[in-house]
């Protein structure tokens, strides 16, 4: 799996590498987030609705892996009886509820604006999986 340091996200696409010589590992077309480069040849990995992070196409189908609430990433479906596998704070990612005591996994070039959701299912899906 890719560090976080060597990942680019760029229109719409997130990048192992230089944008111009690297594969595309995934991309957002909608509420999805797709593996490889073209939608309709790619598998959708997850949807993204109101913060919550759907496995699969059809949320009403699909299992719940997380939800996004105030800069936190939780495991689960309820915040209150979920655990928190990721922080968010000017653009980093820490691992675990408190920034201040929690390891820094570092951040994304170019995902500084990217919807914290969207953040959680890249790392979780190339980075290292946080909601299994």
């Amino acid at each position: 799996m890719p560090q976080m340091r060597s990942l680019v996200f760029k229109n719409g696409a997130l990048y192992d590498g230089m944008v111009s010589s690297s594969r595309m590992l995934c991309h957002i077309d909608g509420d999805k987030l797709y593996e490889g480069t073209i939608t309709s040849s790619s598998k959708a990995l997850c949807t993204i609705k109101n913060g919550k992070i759907y496995q699969g196409m059809i949320v009403s189908s699909s299992r719940q892996l997380g939800l996004i609430d105030d800069g936190k990433a939780y495991k689960g479906t309820i915040k209150s009886s979920s655990r928190v596998v990721l922080s968010f704070k000017n653009g980093t990612v820490y691992r675990g509820g408190i920034v201040s005591s929690s390891k820094a996994m570092g951040s994304i070039k170019g995902a500084e604006y990217l919807d914290e959701a969207y953040l959680a299912a890249m790392i979780h899906f190339f980075v290292e999986p946080i909601f299994a």
